[in-house]
């Protein structure tokens, strides 16, 4: 999930000020139901205000008398990401699996724009089996990839969009 919809979130539970929607991003221990919300712990003032700007641009929420709400428009809107995101399986990270440091991989992809989704998908996925980003699209991790994950990808059709290769990592200094 994103800034966008952890704002909706928000809005969509409560009405409210500037003010407490910062805290509740910032992870205020509130209501249960914000506690997942800790991606944007460090998310400045300007980029949250720009946020719901464009948000309000785009009809998704509104405000009056300096409290802001979600739209009928913005709780559709909501409904179909969470959805949306449902659909795509989820894995429990294993602390487990030993890293081998002799047997490391990059993985660079380029995925186009219409599988958006998916893309985000294998972000998260990555970062779970404990890759690190050494950009957006490409990522440094160990090997090999559980078969569960290359089903996946093969299911998703994405891995023609994918490169894989084998790395070693060097300590120069």
């Amino acid at each position: 999930m994103n800034i966008i919809d952890d704002l909706l979130i928000i809005l969509g539970s409560y009405s409210g000020g500037y003010k407490l929607m910062r805290k509740r991003i910032r992870g205020y221990t509130g209501p249960a139901k914000f506690r997942n919300i800790r991606e944007h712990l460090d998310a400045k003032d300007a980029t949250i205000s720009n946020t719901l700007y464009r948000l309000r641009k785009r009809g998704l929420v509104e405000q009056s008398n300096n409290l802001w709400h979600i739209t009928k428009k913005g709780t559709e809107y909501l409904a179909e990401r969470i959805s949306a995101f449902k659909k795509y399986p989820r894995r429990k990270h294993d602390h487990t699996r030993p890293r081998k440091k002799e047997k490391n991989m990059v993985i660079a992809f380029d995925i186009p724009e219409k599988y958006r989704k998916r893309r985000d998908w294998l972000r998260t996925e990555l970062n779970t089996l404990g890759f690190i980003p050494l950009q957006k699209s490409v990522w440094f991790g160990p090997a090999p990839l559980p078969k569960e994950f290359i089903d996946t990808l093969v299911e998703f059709n994405v891995t023609e969009f994918m490169k894989f290769f084998e790395a070693k990592e060097y300590e120069i200094v």
